[in-house]
């Protein structure tokens, strides 16, 4: 397919690294992590710190591209404990962030790697106000995923679902409302993501695709024309 449209349906790719750029085929979701980034007129983005780069930026220097209304999420943010930034101070840039999505109503792009426990915990302190939080190139176990799901997040699949899918069966038991896909930063494996998401749930591609589109629209509140 190459990121041909699937009967005439535009499928987001809720996550992108790279140089942002129109494509014409696939709607992409562009990561923006520096603020100091022009982005193209013609791009949807998302914005924010990065667990990495915690203690590299102010935050307020974000606040034009948080005010586009082409910004459609908060992040990439959130917690890595193989950050070289301590834990402490991570934790206080992601707060931070959290408030900009809830001041701004916009969901959160997150980016985890072995700090689960703390992001529940902060899951539950903020969950009344905060807009959808996106777990964004999820790969774990049945219990971390439905951990997640239980506290109300949102599922992002990327190329880590083809390398692990023989020890992810648990997918199809996954809400088809709380997927969508990713390329992060392997744009060229859309296709295949897609194609073996919805093989693991049974679906024709097709529909996969409505459904991911449709649950895009929602969280994202945008139409990936």
């Amino acid at each position: 397919m190459n990121g041909t449209p699937l009967n005439g349906l535009s499928v987001p790719d809720a996550h992108a690294h790279g140089v942002p750029g129109a494509d014409e085929q696939v709607f992409r979701l562009w990561n923006i992590g520096d603020p100091s980034c022009v982005v193209p007129e013609n791009v949807f983005f998302s914005a924010g710190i990065h667990p990495w780069d915690a203690g590299k930026y102010d935050l307020a220097a974000f606040a034009p591209l948080f005010d586009s209304p082409r910004c459609l999420a908060i992040g990439e943010c959130g917690l890595d404990r193989a950050s070289d930034a301590a834990l402490p101070l991570q934790i206080k840039v992601f707060e931070a962030q959290i408030a900009e999505a809830v001041r701004r109503g916009k969901p959160l792009m997150i980016h985890c790697v072995r700090c689960f426990p703390e992001l529940l915990r902060l899951k539950s302190a903020f969950a009344p106000d905060t807009p959808a939080w996106v777990i964004h190139g999820f790969r774990g176990t049945k219990r971390k995923a439905f951990d997640l799901l239980d506290a109300g997040c949102v599922l992002s699949f990327g190329a880590g679902l083809l390398r692990d899918a023989g020890n992810m069966e648990y997918f199809a038991e996954i809400p088809l409302d709380r997927i969508l896909i990713e390329t992060d930063e392997s744009p060229e494996l859309f296709d295949r993501i897609l194609a073996e998401a919805a093989a693991m749930h049974l679906l024709p591609p097709s529909e996969f695709a409505s459904i991911v589109r449709a649950n895009f629209e929602r969280i994202f509140r945008h139409d990936p024309v």
